[in-house]
This record gives structure tokens, sequence and C-alpha cells, in this order.
């Protein structure tokens, strides 16, 4: 037999439709012949009879074993020696292929006596219809004896390798050694620092879904039953040993934002609040906590002042971008939002008032706020109520509503001692006395006050200020403006005691207003019966006529004479007529220079 014979006991593979097809013929004919221009029946007939002769001389030259010279008209093609070659190199891969089948079927018939199910999925068909599954066993064969040079040097390579990785466990042990003091460094800074959060009064707990770590809690208890109003933080170890704090509600890291406070007059903000300084960065664990306490505090003070406001919008408060505004006066505004400590800037144009309104209303807030946590903790102390059906209802706090009632009354005050004033500028004027004492907020500031709480408790009630005025003809006027937007008042009442020694007692006594009109109104009434009792103490000539405003003088009919005295928002007058006459007046406006009331009367 010949050595180089190959067989191959697979099948021939079918021909490919797709390399007989016209679609694949036609570009492999153009590939190898060029256009079909060029392709003859002549042509083709000589490539024929041309192969037929090549043929037939291989075929001599086969059965000649003498070899003949090879002339350069009996070089053999190459495009018939490539066909030649492809051929042997099919071959070759089909006896790889068949050789690795085979193999492959050789270890899997071996393997199935040991693990039948995963051998089976690699063998072939035609095995597993042949052969049953088992049927081939395997056994280990003793090692023959080595000689003694092999046993030396395999105690040699046994030393080395022993003696390397003896080296290799000395290096591990003594990285790992080195590891574990940094670690132990590490983990004693860590727990150092967690007893000084501890040692400063924070309440050292588990995290709900990291029981593998410990947390520290910031918030406040006392702001209600609502998550988002609590404080959890997370204190991670850094890389250095020292200890970090990861906020998980996002109060104290991510949403650093504190209330502002701003005053606009005419569209222009003339005033500003300044924030609390963030001092994260070179206070320690300790610092960070309190500002993230601190942050977690401005949050929810900026949640209950918009809670509020939406319940106090027959008040002017709007919510509104963000921001709660409401109208300080005609052309002022108070706007409250929150912003970031980086987007506060310096203002070029403010004003010291403003400024000093603005901080005294952050301020403010944030007692009140603290206020609330204090009554809360309280609350919780009393027995708990009876269970009902319905459920407990929880009103907004109460923040909003004390400071407008200071805004309000302090500007329903400062009006009222505007008018009163300008009404005894005009007695002055007329040479007659007059004066005022005002006591603002006097129910406040005359209670003792022990505690914060005490103080806090002063301002959120019914704030009042008494105002005395004393007018010509021995009256007294006691005001009391009284301020509370609850019940019974619901915003301004000005409550009036007046006392005289003069002829209208029955019209006195207490009498109450509800706006400033009214009041100063009621003011302008009394100065005109002062004035009228004035004239009559001093002057016997002059009557009253029925408690009006109005005076005649006793004489002869053409001399009589009837005076009317006047008193305006712009000025106090008197008008008087001697017989029928034409009227005569006189105005005092609070200026200098003019004549005495009792000077002009009695020159009539």
């Amino acid at each position: 037999m010949d050595d180089h014979l190959l067989l191959s006991l697979t099948s021939w593979p079918d021909p490919d439709p797709q390399t007989i097809s016209l679609s694949s013929l036609i570009p492999r004919i153009q590939s190898e012949r060029g256009p079909f221009k060029n392709v003859t029946e002549d042509s083709l007939n000589e490539e024929i009879v041309a192969a037929e002769k090549l043929s037939d001389e291989d075929a001599i030259r086969d059965d000649d074993p003498t070899p003949l010279p090879i002339t350069a008209d009996d070089q053999p093609n190459p495009r018939e020696t490539l066909a030649l070659k492809k051929q042997e190199l099919i071959k070759l891969i089909e006896h790889a292929q068949f050789d690795a089948m085979s193999a492959l079927d050789f270890v899997s018939l071996l393997l199935s006596n040991v693990r039948p199910t995963h051998a089976e999925a690699s063998m072939s068909r035609h095995l597993k219809d042949t052969i049953s599954s088992g049927t081939l066993g395997s056994d280990s064969v003793r090692k023959k004896d080595s000689t003694q040079a092999e046993k030396t040097d395999s105690e040699t390579i046994s030393k080395g390798w022993r003696s390397e990785s003896l080296v290799q466990s000395a290096s591990s042990l003594l990285n790992a050694a080195s590891r574990l003091a940094q670690e132990s460094e590490r983990e004693q800074m860590y727990w150092e620092d967690v007893l000084d959060v501890k040692r400063e009064g924070w309440a050292i707990c588990r995290v709900p879904r990291e029981p593998q770590s410990l947390g520290v809690r910031f918030g406040f208890s006392e702001a209600g039953a609502d998550e988002k109003y609590r404080g959890l933080g997370v204190l991670r170890k850094g890389t250095d040993g020292a200890i970090t704090m990861q906020d998980l509600l996002s109060h104290g890291t991510l949403n650093r934002g504190s209330v502002r406070v701003r005053v606009s007059r005419g569209g222009r903000v003339t005033g500003t609040s300044k924030p609390f300084e963030d001092d994260t960065q070179t206070s320690g664990i300790t610092g960070m906590i309190q500002n993230s306490r601190n942050y977690a505090y401005e949050h929810e003070l900026f949640l209950e002042i918009a809670r509020e406001a939406r319940t106090l919008a027959n008040l002017g408060f709007r919510n509104v971008d963000e921001a709660v505004t409401f109208e300080l006066a005609t052309d002022s505004t108070i706007i409250i939002d929150m912003t970031s400590n980086a987007d506060i800037s310096v203002l070029e144009t403010t004003s010291d008032n403003d400024n000093e309104l603005a901080q005294g209303l952050s301020t403010a807030l944030h007692l009140l706020l603290s206020h609330a946590h204090r009554q809360s903790l309280m609350k919780r102390r009393l027995p708990p109520s009876l269970l009902t059906q319905r459920p407990t209802p929880n009103p907004p706090l109460n923040l909003l509503r004390p400071i407008v009632s200071h805004l309000r009354h302090r500007s329903n005050t400062d009006e009222f001692e505007a008018s009163a004033s300008r009404l005894i500028s005009y007695a002055k004027s007329a040479g007659l006395s007059a004066r005022l004492t005002l006591e603002k907020c006097h129910n406040c500031l005359s209670k003792d006050i022990e505690d914060a709480e005490d103080a806090v408790d002063s301002l959120i009630g019914l704030l009042e200020s008494k105002a005395t005025i004393y007018l010509p003809g021995s009256w007294k006027l006691v005001v009391l403006t009284q301020t509370l937007l609850g019940p019974s008042i619901f915003g301004t009442r000005f409550a009036v005691h007046t006392a005289h020694d003069g002829s209208c007692a029955t019209l006195m006594g207490t009498n109450s207003f509800s706006s400033q009109a009214e009041v100063q109104r009621y003011l302008q009434w009394c100065l005109e019966r002062s004035v009228i009792n004035y004239i009559t103490g001093r002057i016997i000539e002059w009557e009253q006529i029925a408690m009006s405003n109005e005076m005649t003088k006793a004489g002869e009919q053409a001399q009589y004479k009837r005076l009317r005295v006047e008193v305006e928002n712009e000025h106090l007058a008197v008008r008087w007529t001697v017989g029928g006459g034409e009227d005569e007046n006189h105005r005092w406006t609070g200026g200098e220079g003019s004549p005495s009331l009792e000077a002009l009367i009695r020159s009539i």
C-alpha cells in the first residue's frame, strides 16, 4: 500500500446549491474569463483539446518511469497546480476532522463509565447506535521505580519549590502584618472618633438597611412623625481612618440650603437676612453633624412656612416660584425662600433698617419653630387623648401668624401715633395744651420673663399698645391698640376709654373700633368737644348748643354770634358769623406764628 494513502470514512458532502446556482456561476465566470464578449465557441474548443492533450501526456509520463526533460512548453499550468493543492488540503482537513471526532468519541466513551449523562452529550450518533455507554473502562498504571539519579533530581526540585514557597509565605505574612497594623490604626482612629461623637451627646444607632454600619441621629424627634423631618447619617470610615458622615435623607450634605428673608420696596430688594456659617471643613465630625442638623432644621422650617402660608391666603400670603410672599405695606413685600449659602450675594444698595427687619424676621421664625418643638415635647409627656373614630387633626405650626401679628400691630400703632400726633400739633399751634404718651406692646414687655419659653409665649399671644392722649378741657383718652389674628379679634381693634368733667358725660365710656378711619374720626370728634369745653370754661359768655360742636354768645339780636369748631385730617378750624353775616374762619395746621384760639375767640 502507498504510505501516503489517505482514507476518509465520512461520506462526500452534497454539492452546495448556492455554488452551482446561476447567480453564483456568472460572477465566477467573469472573474476567470473576463467579459462574455471575449468567450467564443472556438476558444472553448481549443481549451478542451488542450486539456485532453495535457491529460494524455500526464498518463504517458506516469507509465514511463524515466523522467523526461521539462521544457518551457511542458511546464504545468499554475491554475491546475492550485486546484490539485486545494484537493490535497481538503483531504488533510477531512483527515484531521476524522481524527478529532474519533478522539472525542474515545474520551466520551471512556468517561461514560463514570459520568454517563455528561459523556453521552458529546458522543456522535454513530457511536451511540453502535456501542453501549459504559463498555470502556480505565485503571491506573503503577509507575516504574525511578533510578537514584531521578530521585536526586526530584528531591532537589522539591527542595527548591519548597524554599521558594516558604519565601513567598514569609513575604505574604510580613505584608499581612503591615496591613493589619495599618487597619488597626485606622480602626483605632475610627472608634476614637465614634467615642468623641458619643461624648458630644449625639445618639449612636444602627442603620436600618445596613446592620453592619453605625449611624448617628441628628434630626428632631419633636418635628413630627413624618420621616422626611428626621435626620440620620451613616458614620463611614475614610481611607486614612478618619470618620466621615453620609446623610441618608439628603438634608445635610446634598440639600445645603437655608431660609432667607428679604424685604422688597418698589420692586427692588433693600434688605436681606444672613445665613448661618457653614464650617464643615474645619470643625471635624462633630461640626459636620451640627451643620447637617442645621440644614435639616432649615429644611423643616421652610416646609412648615410653606404649609402654613397655604392656610393664610386670606391674609395675603402667596406661594409663588418656590417662595412665600406677603405684603408689608402698599409697595413693600416680604419674601421668604430657600437658597444655598453660596447663592446669597451682597446687595449693592441696602437699607440698615430693612436689613435689621429681615434679620429679625429670620430669627423670629427660627425661635418659633424651636418653641413649637418644645410644645410638641410637652404634649407628648401628657396622657394621650381619648380614642375616636375621627382622625386627630394635624394643624400647621403657628410660625407666620405671630410675625404677621407683630408687623400689623407695629404698622397700625405707627399709623395711629402719626394721626394722633398730627391732631395734637393742631391743638398746640392754637395755643392749647395737649400731649401724647405711647407704650408699645406694654403687655409683652411688662411681663416677668424667667426663661426663653416665657419670652416666646409673651410674643405669640395678644399684642396691646397703650396710648394716653391729654386734650384741652380736661379731656383724657386711653386708646388700647390690640392685635390678634385669631378668635375673637381676627385683626386689630382699638378700644378707647374717654373721660372728662364736661357736659358730655353720657357719651363717654368705652368705645371699640376696628379700623384706623373710625378711630381717627372719633379722635377728631373728641378734639372738637374738648375745644368746646375749653372755651366754655375760659370764656363764660359762650354757650354750647345741645352738646354739638357749635356755640353761641348771648346778646342783642343784631349782635348775635355763632361759632363752630371743626377738626379735619389737615387742620383745626373755627368758623363764626356775627349777626347773620358772612362766615369767617381761621385754621391751624400745626405751624407757628398763628394767633391763639383764646385770643381769637375773645376778639370775635
